[in-house]
């Protein structure tokens, strides 16, 4: 409701002007000067920087062997150990660790991410991961070598990659269910 006074009387003053009269909007003036800069911010998470990684290593392999009924001995497979000193059990709860491997000269490289399988050679190379050291596992000899030309051939590297944040919790809501799921994300019908 609205209250009126006496006829004739003045109504209180408008926002811009007198007497309930409304001023006109004056112009934008000019830019003032740029101000000083802040302060420097703190010191943001890690990145790439904490990646641990080895050079190219010489790794040899060794034979995994049966010993048969009649004195035979048959090799099963082969096996090879990496010195990974900096691989604690922190890290192998948070980190990812990654092994490649070049089968070919170092200045020609074929890097190869393992685990590895080669379809037309048959070679299977797999990794396993313990505290301090890294173990390959392959069908075959896939030793380091130095060919006759003094090139190396098969050398391996490893990278560790600590995890800066844990992943989210398992969710909060059923995916399956519409109704949890249209009240989980504010939708409307």
């Amino acid at each position: 409701m609205v209250s009126c006074g006496k006829e004739g009387s003045d109504g209180p003053a408008g926002a811009n002007g007198a007497n309930g009269a409304t001023g006109a909007t004056g112009a934008t003036g000019p830019t003032g000067p740029t101000g000083p800069t802040g302060p420097t911010g703190p010191k943001g998470d890690p990145g790439s920087a904490n990646v641990i990684y080895s050079t190219w290593l010489d790794v040899p392999f060794k034979p995994d062997t049966n010993h048969l009924a009649g004195g035979g001995i048959d090799t099963v497979g082969y096996f090879a150990v990496i010195d990974a000193p900096k691989l604690t059990l922190s890290l192998l709860s948070t980190a990812d660790v990654k092994v490649y491997f070049n089968s070919n000269e170092p200045a020609d490289p074929v890097i190869h991410s393992l685990p590895y399988y080669d379809v037309y050679s048959n070679v299977n190379i797999r990794v396993l991961a313990y505290e301090k050291s890294i173990e390959l596992y392959s069908n075959a000899d896939m030793s380091s070598y130095t060919a006759i030309n003094g090139k190396k051939y098969y050398q391996f590297r490893y990278m560790i990659v600590p995890g800066s944040a844990p992943a989210r919790s398992a969710s909060p809501v059923n995916w399956s269910d519409y109704t949890e799921v249209k009240a989980y994300l504010g939708l409307n019908d």
